[in-house]
């Protein structure tokens, strides 16, 4: 049991992990080292692990990855658990978690009455709104209410609540609706049996939504659950009649949006390959677009296929060919994308490459950006004037974007030198996870680490590692001694590699 009454009524015993999208094999064979139960596999999973049985019970933790992120559903109690092990395996992740916990129950308190519902603060820190269709009776300041957390608004910037309660189990999820639905996923016959099944086993009062995994139960296994879940809400309602305000009374869903940088990328990598021909980058071309996620699955199939070839020279081949064709040029205009660890993505630019190179730690972009006037420039503290131009050096796999910021008189403002996870190249933008910390070298020349509390906030909240954490600080102050001894050198060889480039770029209008 919790720090709730009441668990979400399912068996833990075995934790059962559903798992879509790019990151499927590798986080496969991760969940499985860790004693955990795949659920609901995909053809292509089934086939790479040889899975006996397949299992089709409801997952206790849900993975939707899409691109270089992963959408996690989680069960509160497991949630510590699933963390742990990112933070342990993959050296840069960032797990962002909602403030909230979908399903959740409360014991609230009715702080306001609108005109189309209520406010309802039901923790200490928290309140949501419950829409009057989702109010069983109308309640007036300082009713005591029972709601579930239903989901957040983006609009409103609102907890959205209910008090329709819902029981969720491994094939049906009980209602106080008097509805019966079944999963979007099943079809067909199916879906009209278990209609029929729902209209005559669904207890007074309440309302059955068929799960997914409805699709492979029996009729016994479901009237069981249904028998069990009717038992539970009996019970539950019972405990309500006493419980203070403010209490959570059922534990919920967390749910955290998980980035996979470079770093993270070349672990899965890893591991995918351990269970199947890999691609060197194979995560990280995935998100490049249709054409070299096709190219790589091509050369992959090979692999499988034809022991024979010489798949690491295929694969280098490739993915030359990607970055030769895909990747940007000397004088494209590109985006830096700029993503905090709580999700918000900053978009900097637009940044003209004026130079483009191989280096032995991978491709390096020099970028012309020019800035608008009014205000002062943040850490630097210097003033933004009309003609102020910047230039931006981006490396692959670096882990820090230097810009060094000039007057349009060539006075070298300030150089700032922002803390990152390693710099990904994608085809029309970089991208990155700003670590908040930074090392500046100010107007008035002094050179500081700036934002170190913001850091401490992310370690604090669990959206990054303790190894994260102190290896930023660690780059901090590596990156300030640099600025000390070489900032100032760097700045003007870097002007002076730039400068024909940025003549042309004050003469285009």
């Amino acid at each position: 049991m919790g720090k709730w009454l009441f668990d979400i009524p399912t068996d833990t015993s075995k934790i059962r992990v559903r798992i879509r999208g790019p990151y499927s094999t590798a986080l496969t064979k991760l969940f499985l080292e860790h004693g955990f139960e795949i659920t609901q596999p995909s053809p292509k999973v089934c086939e790479r692990f040889k899975f006996d049985s397949l299992q089709y019970l409801s997952p206790h933790i849900d993975i939707q990855a899409k691109g270089s992120r992963a959408s996690i559903e989680s069960l509160e109690r497991l949630t510590p658990t699933l963390k742990e092990i990112l933070f342990k395996n993959f050296s840069d992740v960032i797990a962002y978690q909602e403030p909230y916990a979908k399903n959740s129950i409360w014991r609230g308190v009715v702080t306001q009455k609108l005109k189309d519902g209520y406010i309802v603060r039901f923790s200490i820190n928290q309140e949501g709104f419950l829409p009057s269709e989702e109010a069983r009776q109308q309640y007036k300041e300082g009713d005591l209410v029972v709601v579930e957390v239903k989901g957040y608004d983006q609009k409103s910037k609102r907890i959205l609540l209910t008090e329709f309660i819902s029981i969720p189990g491994e094939f049906v999820v009980l209602l106080q609706k008097e509805i019966i639905k079944a999963s979007r996923k099943i079809k067909g016959p199916r879906k009209v049996e278990l209609l029929d099944i729902g209209n005559i086993l669904r207890p007074p009062g309440w309302g059955i939504i068929f799960r997914t995994s409805a699709m492979q139960a029996s009729l016994d296994a479901i009237s069981d659950e249904l028998k069990s879940l009717h038992k539970y809400a009996e019970e539950f309602q019972k405990s309500l009649e006493k419980i203070p305000a403010f209490t959570q009374i059922r534990e919920g869903i967390n749910i955290l949006t998980v980035i996979f940088p470079q770093n993270s990328k070349m672990t899965l990598d890893k591991i995918r390959s351990e269970v199947t021909p890999t691609v060197k980058g194979h995560h990280w071309i995935k998100t490049l677009g249709k054409a070299p996620s096709l190219l790589i699955d091509f050369i992959e199939e090979l692999g499988c296929n034809y022991k024979s070839l010489n798949f690491e020279e295929l694969s280098r081949l490739a993915v030359d060919f990607i970055r030769k064709n895909i990747l940007p040029k000397k004088g494209d205009v590109i985006s830096i994308h700029h993503i905090k660890p709580t999700m918000k993505r900053i978009i900097l630019g637009p940044a003209k490459i004026i130079k483009a190179q191989n280096t032995d730690d991978g491709l390096e972009y020099i970028m012309f950006r020019r800035f608008s006037s009014g205000s002062y420039y943040d850490g630097i503290n210097a003033p933004r004037e009309s003609g102020d131009f910047g230039i931006t050096v981006a490396r692959e796999g670096d882990t820090k974007l230097l810009t060094a910021y000039y007057s349009m008189n060539l006075e070298l403002k300030g150089i700032y030198v922002n803390i990152n996870t390693p710099i990904e190249i994608y085809p029309h933008s970089i991208r990155y996870i700003d670590l908040e910390i930074d090392v500046v070298r100010t107007y008035e020349n002094n050179i500081t680490i700036i934002d170190r509390k913001k850091l401490e906030k992310y370690l604090e909240q669990g959206i990054i590692s303790r190894e994260l954490y102190e290896w930023a600080i660690k780059k901090a102050e590596e990156y300030k001694t640099w600025l000390e001894t070489h900032g100032l050198d760097y700045a003007n060889e870097l002007y002076e590699i730039a400068k024909e480039a940025i003549e042309e770029e004050f003469l285009t209008p």
